[in-house]
């Protein structure tokens, strides 16, 4: 069978609005980096607003493919996501408490010995560098796993394959949108986000449901957070 769930069949401009227009507004937020002095009204720092409204906008996304897929008479058990609502509450209970652990070993970890300033410049962009980075960071990275898996992988694929679009094809086409979604990063590291794509529509393929993708998703997304502790002198 060429089809991991149920057919999804969904009017085209419907899978389009999700595929072509998640990725743009994604990109349109990423532009805020280039405006680093925009929240300074707010007394917070930049990383630390900006994460919140990335947190907003994965949120706002599972709202609009949980939406478009009533619409149509359709539920998320039919893009792969099979848990209810206890079991979605534990899988989540679960993320919240390793990354609580993780959390307080970092903390403990950054008062072992100073952090080398030289180093902590590479990771500004890419690691939480305080602990209320860190907190926003986790919270983010929750909705991020489960939004981009939800979205690019049981949504995008099963909608391009409700079309008679071959499933690897459909991986592939799947991931170039997957990429944008990553804004300003998208171009620059548009190699590592569409092997991870590809990654990530195999393993949706191959387990036909999104659990264990969004799980790995979240183990990435954390490892972020580890990464100051390779600033420790």
């Amino acid at each position: 069978m060429n089809n991991v769930n149920k057919a999804v069949r969904l009017p085209v401009w419907k899978t389009l609005l999700v595929l072509i227009g998640f990725p743009i507004i994604s990109y349109l937020l990423s532009l805020i980096l280039l405006q680093r002095d925009l929240f300074s009204f707010t007394g917070w720092d930049f990383f630390s607003v900006f994460w919140i409204l990335i947190t907003i906008w994965y949120i706002i996304q599972i709202k609009i493919i949980t939406y478009i897929l009533s619409s149509e008479g359709y539920t998320l058990e039919a893009i792969g996501y099979r848990l209810d609502v206890n079991h979605s509450k534990k899988m989540i209970g679960g993320y919240l408490l390793c990354s609580l652990l993780l959390l307080i070993t970092i903390e403990i970890s950054l008062q072992s010995g100073p952090i080398d300033p030289s180093r902590l410049s590479d990771f500004a962009n890419l690691t939480p560098t305080n602990l209320r980075q860190r907190i926003i960071f986790i919270l983010m990275g929750l909705f991020a796993g489960l939004s981009e898996e939800m979205v690019y992988r049981g949504f995008a694929i099963n909608s391009l394959m409700g079309y008679r679009i071959n499933k690897w094809l459909s991986i592939i086409l799947a991931s170039i949108p997957f990429v944008f979604q990553h804004g300003l990063k998208a171009i620059p590291q548009f190699s590592w986000f569409f092997s991870m794509g590809l990654f990530f529509g195999f393993l949706f393929i191959l387990t036909k449901k999104l659990t264990i993708g969004i799980i790995v998703h979240w183990l990435i997304i954390l490892s972020a957070v580890v990464a100051i502790l390779s600033t420790l002198n």
